[in-house]
């Protein structure tokens, strides 16, 4: 097997355009890193893109943007897991230091095995995540309510919303990048706000508007307003927005650990498409004598 890497996100797309797009609700973080950075020129640390090919046949892809994870995706499960070890053996060549990996499952293992041991690090995992996709939208009950598009007014509680979600996702933000954040997809047009009587319950965001599938994320009901099925009614609701608007398929990533969003989920016509974990690398820890 042989490891390619390119200098920049254009020539790495014109390489993995067909084996992306195959596969489009698997690859879209990766698809969507390369439509929405395909001209961005990048200061400091410079994306790390490689493809590992047998016999001309992209076996696994590898994706970096500073300062995120390593983003890996194979189409077969054996070519990607037979493949990883080339991978870890350029990085170690290179000496390009990994601190996070996003992946299918059954490869993101394999990585973190090899690269623990070569550099007698221990794996962390952070998510233990399933992809979900929706071709046609199943709408659960009737609830009194509306899909509003989030406002500049909204702004006085979207912020302590997503620290909320943050917080209880393990990825913290602050108030002040909570703030931003929000200001952004506001302006955007990407975020969305389930009402009722005219009281905020429930959000969502769109994101990743690729090809012909979009994702949603930042899902989010305060505690004090769940088991009401706002964030059922909410997620239904945007799906069937964006469908409308006139992609095919939307996706979205959720927690294993949190059965109530995967049923909630299921239930509106989401499928499992595969699993996904996320890791980081940390030193081993050392026994102090006692």
């Amino acid at each position: 097997m042989e490891v390619t890497r390119y200098s920049s996100i254009r020539a790495f797309y014109r390489e993995v355009e067909d084996f992306l797009l195959c596969q489009e609700d698997r690859a879209g973080i990766m698809l969507g890193n390369c439509l929405r950075f395909e001209d961005k020129v990048w200061k400091g640390e410079q994306p790390f893109l490689a493809t590992v090919k047998q016999n001309g046949k992209i076996m696994l892809s590898a994706m970096l943007i500073p300062p995120y994870a390593l983003l890996l995706l194979e189409k077969e499960e054996t070519d990607g897991v037979a493949a990883v070890p080339y991978l870890v053996r350029y990085l170690i060549q290179e000496d390009y230091y990994i601190q996070k990996i996003m992946s299918p499952k059954a490869v993101g293992k394999v990585f973190a095995q090899e690269w623990t041991t070569a550099h007698h690090l221990e794996e962390k995992l952070l998510m233990d995540l399933r992809l979900y996709a929706l071709p046609t939208v199943i709408k659960p009950a009737a609830l009194t309510g509306r899909l509003r598009l989030a406002t500049k007014a909204d702004l006085a509680f979207l912020p302590r919303w997503i620290v909320e979600m943050t917080e209880e996702t393990k990825q913290i933000m602050t108030m002040a990048e909570a703030e931003e954040y929000a200001k952004i997809r506001v302006a955007s047009e990407f975020l969305f706000i389930w009402e009722e009587d005219g009281k905020p319950v429930s959000m969502a965001a769109k994101t990743r508007p690729n090809i012909k599938g979009v994702s949603i994320n930042l899902v989010y009901t305060p505690k004090n307003l769940r088991g009401k099925g706002y964030a059922s009614a909410c997620v239904a609701a945007l799906s069937d927005h964006l469908l409308k608007e006139g992609f095919t398929f939307c996706t979205l990533y959720t927690d294993l650990s949190n059965p109530t969003s995967n049923k909630i989920y299921q239930n509106i016509g989401y499928e499992p498409v595969c699993d996904y974990i996320e890791l980081k690398f940390n030193e081993k820890r050392t026994e102090r004598p006692a």
